[in-house]
């Protein structure tokens, strides 16, 4: 036995000589398979009382399994796909693909990129690379219970917005941090988490773009790990978690977490809140406080269930927070001060330029705040300002976000590439090709018909046939909402999550 031991020893150093991967557990293989689950992770047969909830799990950063949580919703009996298709059918939500590898964004029946009707997505969902997670339509919110430990003191005025998510055959996230904590309801199917605690942030190889953000994602690839290019994923230490239908979740804001979906359809929502900094224990003491339906309770940003979400925004308590520390000796926040320094992109800044649109949102933003021209506001009056007030500055400061809109496709496909599929499109006799153009607009760039045939008949050429030479001139113009287009401007949330970690107020 001593002998067939040593004999594997000289085999393993022999090995890892050759190819140093070799004995590597969990080389090549998904996410976890470094090593067993270790941590523990905490789990309650009831909800906690509010109290309870704050002082044992929201302020120590601490997950807590809520087991049978989520049957108090009506979702959980209800949510069949029949009963998704018969009473909900023509709402809109919002798509990704099933795989986050995949940068296609999906769309369906609405003809939007990133959009599809509930009807046609559960339709068709079972054979395409696409799933629901999208703010809950307002119609559906009767079926989501909010669980009681929210229902009361700082939590109260912290319910940020509910995600739906909407999935078939299994699938599966990156390891990522979220920027709110939240409650995780599961009503079809199971999910299994495998959780990190921030303190092993540097282990998880977090991507440069998350540095400055209060999410986050890591550059491994969850499916199969490189442990030689990530060496370091071999010491995170990790607890699994397997939710089952009926089961919800807290998880903590910035809390590293992996998931997976299983099941023949998987159907889930996220109550996301503020990352409450202190705890107020107001309403905490009446006599019971219950599950409540999501449309009898406060949430700071709903979707009507068509037309632009307003999915994803920055936190207004933060914001807010935030604000108050610009304050000056004399409790003075100077609004053109914190224009210049916070709200002025950085490419801006170095090419000296800046939209127009976004010169006329920052005038606002400081018309708002300081009608009278003062040039600065108080301390007093940003600590007085209400939920509703602080929402209007903050679309100021974070518009909705272009991928939560119609217009997602303009700043999703790019202009350099619809010319040169243009230049690509004629026929022997020189003719614009509008359906090879189409066709390949769809198929190579990814984008929509709908789209693709807007710029043909921009171009003069939806029911004749044109040269490619005269559809030259009108290109510019046919792309001008491609050119034009809005993105996503990360320079405040960045500049703000710096300044507060500084300052130890994150």
């Amino acid at each position: 036995m001593l002998r067939r031991s040593l004999l594997n020893c000289a085999f393993c150093f022999y090995l890892i000589f050759k190819s140093p991967s070799v004995c590597l557990d969990g080389h090549q293989k998904p996410f976890g398979a470094h090593r067993e689950p270790d941590v523990v992770t905490e789990e309650l047969q009831t909800v906690p009382h509010p109290i309870e909830f704050w002082e044992k799990y929201v302020s120590k950063n601490r997950p807590v399994v809520l087991r049978g949580a989520a049957k108090y919703s009506r979702a959980y009996e209800l949510w069949t796909e029949e009963f998704l298709i018969s009473e909900y059918g023509n709402l809109t939500v919002r798509l990704e693909s099933r795989a986050e590898s995949n940068d296609r964004i999906p769309s369906g029946e609405t003809g939007i990129l990133g959009r599809d009707t509930i009807r046609h997505f559960i339709q068709n969902y079972q054979t395409r690379d696409a799933y629901v997670i999208s703010q809950v339509p307002q119609p559906m919110e009767r079926d989501i219970g909010i669980p009681p430990c929210l229902r009361c003191g700082s939590f109260g005025e912290a319910l940020q917005e509910v995600h739906l998510f909407l999935s078939a055959r299994g699938g599966q996230t990156k390891l990522h941090q979220d920027p709110y904590s939240n409650i995780h309801c599961v009503f079809n199917g199971t999910k299994d988490w495998l959780l990190v605690h921030p303190d092993q942030t540097n282990l998880v190889y977090m991507s440069d773009d998350s540095a400055f953000e209060w999410g986050g994602y890591s550059e491994i690839d969850v499916d199969s790990v490189d442990l030689e290019l990530f060496p370091l994923i071999k010491e995170v230490h990790y607890s699994k978690v397997t939710m089952n239908k009926g089961d919800c979740f807290f998880m903590p804001g910035g809390y590293w977490h992996q998931v997976r979906s299983w099941g023949h359809m998987n159907s889930a929502v996220s109550i996301w809140f503020s990352q409450v900094k202190h705890f107020t224990d107001h309403g905490c003491y009446q006599a019971k406080i219950e599950f409540t339906p999501m449309n009898q309770v406060m949430v700071l940003w709903r979707f009507s269930g068509h037309g632009n979400l307003s999915q994803g925004h920055m936190d207004i308590h933060i914001v807010k927070r935030f604000l108050l520390m610009l304050a000056d000796s004399e409790g003075k926040i100077w609004l053109n001060d914190f224009v210049a320094k916070y709200l002025n992109s950085e490419s801006d800044v170095k090419r000296d330029v800046m939209r127009e649109d976004e010169r006329e949102r920052q005038k606002q933003l400081v018309d708002y705040l300081d009608p009278d021209g003062k040039g600065f506001v108080t301390k007093e009056y940003v600590q007085n300002l209400s939920v509703d007030q602080m929402k209007e500055v903050l679309l100021f400061i974070d518009p909705t976000d272009v991928s939560n809109t119609e217009e997602l496709e303009y700043s999703h496909i790019d202009a350099g590439y619809i010319e040169d599929l243009l230049a690509q499109c004629y026929n022997k006799r020189g003719t614009f090709d509008k359906d090879k153009f189409m066709s390949s607009y769809v198929q190579d760039l990814g984008g929509t018909h709908k789209k693709a045939l807007e710029i043909v008949e921009s171009l003069g050429a939806a029911n004749k046939e044109v040269s490619l030479a005269s559809i030259l001139p009108l290109i510019p113009q046919a792309l001008d909402k491609f050119h034009s287009s809005r993105v996503h401007d990360p320079t405040f949330e960045r500049k703000m999550y710096q300044h507060l970690r500084e300052h130890d107020e994150l």
